[in-house]
Parts: structure tokens; sequence; C-alpha cells
């Protein structure tokens, strides 16, 4: 009855709609809710977004954005996810009227090709030249600079404390949906500066003693791991950096393999290393193998352990990364090492 009764108020508000799939889905409504203020915007798992179908096509100005459905590569733009997990997204997509809108993420060719199945105004976003909206020239400080081209357009962006990939493929999602919605490039940049990104999703903070913590604790793949210990490799401005990280839950037989990999890439870019939990302990084991100093390498089964030495290494103008899957609980080493104003 409920849900009639939505349906009926929704008829005489007849406000715009846009629905948001994929992986990057939370995210994308956080940018996207940045810039458009009147909308009603919906965040749905691919098996929820039929529900969806009622307020698509009735809304006077409707858009279906598709995230990423794949981890995101550190090393390459192109990438593609499993088509069942867009089953009902397709579905959906199909059904809707010409006039409905179409965000696509370029990137993943799974979500691409969706375009080639509809009959909808399409745009698409990505790293990728080919996208409508692409991001290029990417910098990093306390923040990304990047810059955003459209149609010939190249228009400066700035994200203040956050990082990562799936931060800017967020706010390109974002600006293709402000297009939509009659907002320009120079628009859209000025109003993204006050993007704020979500707890443990890459966001800068303030430290203990005159630190700052790179916290992406709320969850870790082999990937966003990697990607994150070379964007700390690359912020400028730090006279240690220092990783602190859980092991990465659901990467099946290659266990091994893929933490020793993620290891090496902290010999590259790190000068302490401490790891959470029995997997981390082969992220160790590849950062020594690749020539980093064991008496720079701390490996713990807690929480408390890790925080109390922690504390006792950190000093003015550290950078700390701290990162691991959720089951870890790595968000309660951010909350002990974060300044209390």
């Amino acid at each position: 009855m409920s849900e009639v009764l939505g349906k009926i108020k929704y008829l005489f508000q007849k406000k715009p709609v846009i629905v948001i799939t994929g992986e990057g889905r939370v995210l994308a409504k956080k940018a996207i809710a940045t810039l458009i203020k009147d909308a009603l915007i919906f965040s749905l798992e691919d098996s929820q977004i039929k529900k969806s179908g009622f307020f698509l096509k009735s809304s006077p100005l409707s858009v279906l954005v598709v995230t990423h459905i794949e981890d995101i590569p550190f090393d390459r733009d192109y990438f593609a996810g499993e088509r069942e997990k867009l089953k009902n997204t397709i579905d959906l997509a199909k059904s809707l009227p010409s006039v409905c809108y179409l965000v696509l993420n370029y990137d993943d060719e799974t979500v691409r090709e969706i375009n080639d199945i509809t009959n909808l105004h399409t745009f698409t976003f990505g790293f990728s030249e080919r996208a409508d909206f692409f991001a290029s020239d990417l910098k990093f400080n306390h923040g990304v600079n990047f810059k955003v081209n459209h149609k010939g357009s190249v228009i400066p962006f700035w994200l203040k404390e956050a990082f990562g990939k799936e931060q800017i493929y967020a706010v390109l999602a974002a600006t293709a949906v402000g297009t939509i919605f009659g907002k320009n490039l120079v628009e859209i940049s000025q109003e993204m500066r006050n993007y704020k990104t979500l707890p443990g999703k890459m966001r800068l903070l303030e430290g203990i003693k005159g630190s700052k913590i790179l916290d992406d604790a709320e969850s870790a793949t082999i990937f966003s791991m990697i990607e994150a210990i070379e964007i700390l490799g690359k912020i400028p401005g730090f006279k240690r950096k220092i990783a602190v990280l859980g092991d990465v839950i659901g990467v099946g037989k290659y266990t091994i393999e893929a933490h020793e990999t993620i290891g090496e890439k902290v010999a590259k870019n790190c000068d302490f290393l401490f790891t959470v939990g029995p997997r981390a302990k082969f992220i160790a084991k590849g950062a020594m193998e690749k020539g980093m100093d064991d008496f720079k390498i701390f490996s713990f089964n807690t929480i408390e352990d890790t925080v109390f030495k922690l504390k006792e290494i950190i000093r003015p103008g550290d950078i700390i990364l701290v990162d691991g899957s959720k089951e870890m609980r790595m968000s309660e080493i951010v909350d002990q090492i974060r300044k209390i104003w």
C-alpha cells in the first residue's frame, strides 16, 4: 500500500529522476547530489533496479546511470564485468522510452555495450579518449587535479582531500548528468569543489602529531589497494610515507601471490609498513623480497597491537595510508590516530 501511495504522490510532484546502479553507485550518488538538488536520486543494486522503472518512465526528465561492475584496474583503462551482474539493468534499459537518458561507464566494456541494445540518449564517461566525458592530466597534492574533456572543451577540476579512480569516475558521471540538466562544464567544475567523499573512500584526514591519514579503510580489492599505495607514493610534501594494510579478503587461491604483489608496490612507495592479519603477512614478505628493510616492517594480528606501535612511530609530516577489507575493521585504526579537535 505504501508503495502505491508513494507512486501517487510522485505523479503529483513530477520531479526529475536519476537512478544509479553498479559498483560505483554510492560515490556517484554523492557526486550527483552535489550538483543536482531538485530531483529524486536512487542508488540501487541490479537486483533492486526494476522497482525504479515506474519513476523513470513517468518522469519529465529521467536518467539511468550505470557505473562500473568490475574491480577497477590500477594499470589500464579498459576492463569488463560479468554480464550477469547487469541482467536486470539491461532489461530495464531496453524498456525505457527513447526520451530517457543513459549515462554509462565507457571503460567497463560490459557497461558500454548497453548502448548497443537501446534507443536512448546516451553519454559515456571514463579515462578513454573515446568517452564523451573523459579525464586526463591527473596531478596529486592534497587532493587531485585533473581535466575533464568534452566536445573539444577542456576544463580543470579539483577534488580536495579525495583520491583514486573511483572518485574521478563518480565526478565524471555527475558531470554527464549535470550537462543533461543544463549546466555547463565551468559551472560543474566550480560546484564539484563542494564534493566530499565518503568515510573510508580515499579521503585525506588530519592525524595525530601533525600527520595526515589517507583513509581507504572501508573496503579493499587487490587492484584498489595497489592503486592506493601508488597514489601514496606520488603525493608530494610529506617527510615519510607509512602503509597500514590489512588482509584483502576474497581473492581465493591467489591469496599469497596477490598479497606478495602488494608488498612489491609497498617497497617502491613507502618508508614503513604495518600489516594486520594472517594474509597481510605475505605483504610484508613481498616487501622484504624487494629490498625493504625488515626493521621498517611490523606485522600484527590485532588492531590494538597495531595502533600501539603505530602511535609510537608517527611523527610530524608523516602521511599514513590505512587500507584493507571491511572485515578487518581498519576504520578502527583510522579512528584512533585521527586528530581530535
